[in-house]
């Protein structure tokens, strides 16, 4: 079987702390928006996408913090605030829009949303958010292709931090071979056997008879154990000159 460029990705990410897939994804969208900061500040397509997505989510947002990098998010930040400001200064009040049967149902009131509050809002997508979108399903794929057969990527899964549940429900429901889903299910299982393991074993030395035994890999099961339920945390600004 020819190994994909998602395969060499996957078993690479498998041998690092956390969820696979979150850590993929977190660094495609920091190669995202590395390539738009040192190389597209400047493009009028990508400028005017951002001005229609009113900017990137807050989450993607703050990825825009990194060092040296202040010019560049000045940039664009300057056109998306003109562009919000364009957008607010062509707005009109318009009162809120009732129903007959509203008018004598104080309960069911009508719309109070004014147009100039949905002219503001995104009317696209987060470009970042659209190539997580993409990644993620690139990387789903290639995860399924590669869990049975020659060189199989379950070996890794098992020994790793195995999937985030939302990622593993993901995979699990774009499933379509019951080898597949085998495999995958047991990997997981062997994941979340050793973690449940080591939160047992924390637990037990927080009881004050066994406080003076150190903590060996267990210390860190209950940030762990968060991450396989919820997923990874949104990453941290980079440092800002």
């Amino acid at each position: 079987m020819t190994k994909s460029a998602g395969y060499y990705d996957l078993r690479q990410a498998f041998g690092e702390p956390g969820c696979a897939l979150c850590r993929l994804l977190a660094q495609a969208a920091d190669g995202y928006i590395d390539s738009l900061l040192w190389e597209l500040v400047n493009d009028p397509a990508l400028r005017e996408e951002l001005n229609q997505s009113r900017g990137y989510c807050r989450e993607h947002a703050w990825l825009l913090v990194r060092y040296g990098a202040s010019l560049g998010a000045a940039i664009m930040m300057k056109d998306i605030i003109d562009t919000l400001l364009r957008v607010a200064e062509a707005g009109k009040f318009e009162p809120p829009s009732f129903s007959f049967r509203q008018l004598f149902n104080a309960a069911q009131p009508g719309s109070t949303t004014p147009k100039l509050a949905a002219d503001l809002a995104p009317q696209k997508p987060c470009p970042v958010c659209l190539k997580i979108e993409s990644s993620e399903s690139y990387y789903l794929a290639a995860l399924r292709q590669h869990l049975t057969g020659p060189d199989t990527l379950a070996p890794a899964y098992r020994a790793s931090d195995g999937l985030c549940l939302p990622h593993f429900r993901r995979v699990l429901a774009s499933t379509t071979d019951s080898e597949t889903f085998t495999s995958l299910v047991e990997a997981q299982k062997e994941v979340w056997q050793r973690l449940s393991a080591d939160l047992g074993e924390f637990i037990r030395k927080k009881d004050h008879r066994f406080q003076h035994e150190t903590y060996g890999a267990e210390g860190d099961s209950w940030l762990r154990a968060i991450e396989a339920v919820v997923g990874a945390p949104a990453a941290n600004p980079k440092t800002q000159v």
